[in-house]
């Protein structure tokens, strides 16, 4: 068809027909550039998560000025999915995401008029951020707040004031820490700051319920009494059916131990003393001797003269005394014993055994309890596995009840790129789709209506007057006959007064 004769057809249709074409053209052409505007659209990806509003701004900033197209929405911000990678590793030698806070880098932007007091407050912001940044790498902590108050050291003053410390955690929902891991994140912050004592630190939720509360020993030990006896109960539960499992078969036997322990610390100190021992300790012997005696001689000058003396007579007197005193020592022993503590005191066990199944003559398994020779025999082996002791009053309950063994189905795991081939396959499956549907309702019925030649207008015959007919047939040919009988046909009055002229009656 020649673009010529085209024209002239659509010339020929009516107002309501070129407005309707119009319209469906319009339609057609601004369905195919939305698709390919889509198609056209990069995929975009999640840069990065949960940010701070410091980072998120920072990160946006420089997407700008990278002149890198971006979408910021509550989850995050996403990128195009081909430049996700290398725009992390852009950023991250940037210093970007800063993770919440300032850290150690607020020492790259001191200048020379940088005051003492103005780099101390600096120190403890970087300090303060740092913890941030360390606490909030952890799995359960969501965000997180460090307030520190470091009292400055003066030589004027004899009081001592410690630093202080406080922590606030926004943890991931239906996330609990455990005293442990609270104990952790004070140590943590303790062993950071000089001179800070793990008492002064507070650790806090965002609900405002404090997680280190100070309690007394025998409560402090409870969580770690309960992990304790919560282990040993599961090691016997394990031996047990480690041991059993391969006479009754997998996943056939169900064990539950339960542990009484003893944590009572108990310290005792004798002594002993032995009686028949004695040994001598110090001995202390005291002689004392006095002897007095008296001289007689011619009295006189002579006699009392040193070496004249003439001894006409003697007497004798002497005192003898002597002390012995002997100390003994009693033989003793003395001995302080410490009792171990987590002593088990009892055990009971109950296992449930699985029976064996015998299929009938319908294709139905019939069960079969365990005899009573296997538990007793399986008891025996239970008691052998956990160490039972008649001393501590241990007990075993072995049962043999039916129960259904449920097969443990492990779905092999999609492989972490899969939306990158199913996005892609939906995006171009639905522009293939709109287009067919573009070209079956609407370009094809155009082109169809383009091709279809317009109905010739309805002329409506002349049929001639009575004078006419009768001028002859020379001045005005006849029309044809099926031409007759269709006026005929719409015109019936005048087709019978045209009859009646002919005939030669009145009208």
């Amino acid at each position: 068809m020649a673009l010529k004769d085209l024209i002239d057809r659509i010339q020929d249709w009516d107002s309501k027909r070129k407005l309707t074409a119009l319209t469906l053209m319009v339609v057609a052409l601004s369905g195919i550039i939305l698709l390919i505007t889509w198609a056209q659209a990069p995929d975009y990806q999640i840069l990065y998560t949960n940010l701070q509003p410091d980072d998120a701004g920072a990160i946006i900033q420089k997407l700008k000025e990278m002149k890198v197209p971006y979408k910021s929405t509550q989850t995050g911000i996403l990128v195009p999915s081909d430049q996700v990678y290398e725009l992390r590793l852009q950023l991250a030698s940037m210093g970007l995401p800063q993770g919440g806070g300032i850290g150690y880098e607020i020492f790259d932007r001191t200048g020379l008029g940088t005051t003492e007091f103005v780099q101390k407050v600096n120190l403890r912001r970087a300090l303060q951020g740092e913890l941030s940044r360390t606490i909030r790498s952890l799995q359960e902590v969501m965000d997180c707040r460090v307030h520190l108050t470091i009292p400055e050291r003066s030589i004027f003053t004899s009081l001592d004031q410690q630093p202080k410390a406080s922590v606030l955690l926004k943890l991931r929902p239906g996330v609990k820490l455990t005293k442990r891991q609270v104990q952790g994140i004070v140590h943590l912050v303790a062993s950071s700051v000089e001179g800070l004592s793990p008492d002064n630190v507070t650790v806090i939720d965002n609900k405002g319920n404090i997680l280190n509360t100070k309690t007394d020993d025998t409560t402090a030990l409870t969580t770690t009494q309960l992990e304790y006896q919560r282990a040993i109960e599961h090691d016997i539960e394990k031996r047990i059916i480690s041991i059993l499992t391969p006479v009754v078969g997998k996943n056939r036997v169900r064990a539950k131990a339960s542990v009484n322990i003893d944590f009572t610390k108990v310290e005792e100190t004798q002594e002993i003393y032995d009686p028949d021992g004695q040994v001598v300790r110090s001995k202390q012997k005291l002689t004392e001797r006095k002897s007095l005696a008296s001289t007689a001689g011619v009295p006189g000058v002579q006699s009392n003269l040193p070496g004249r003396t003439t001894r006409t007579g003697k007497s004798k007197a002497g005192i003898t005394k002597e002390t012995e005193t002997v100390n003994y020592e009693i033989s003793k022993i003395l001995s302080h014993v410490v009792k171990p503590t987590g002593v088990i005191k009892r055990i009971s066990v109950a296992v449930l055994v699985d029976g064996k199944y015998k299929e009938d003559g319908s294709g139905k398994k019939q069960y079969i309890p365990r005899t009573e020779e296997e538990i007793k025999t399986y008891e025996e082996l239970v008691k052998k596995a956990i160490g039972f002791s008649d001393e501590r009053s241990d007990e075993v309950k072995i049962v043999s009840m039916p129960f259904e063994v449920q097969e443990e189905v492990f779905q092999a795991e999609p492989e972490k790129d899969y939306m990158r081939y199913i996005i892609p396959t939906v995006k171009y499956g639905t522009i293939l789709l709109l287009a067919l549907l573009i070209l079956l309702f609407i370009v094809r019925p155009l082109m169809k209506a383009l091709k279809t030649p317009p109905p010739a207008p309805v002329r409506q015959p002349s049929y001639p007057s009575t004078a006419e007919i009768e001028a002859g047939p020379e001045r005005r040919e006849l029309p044809s006959r099926d031409e007759i009988i269709e006026w005929a046909k719409e015109n019936p009055q005048k087709a019978a007064m045209l009859i009646k002229k002919w005939m030669g009656g009145n009208p």
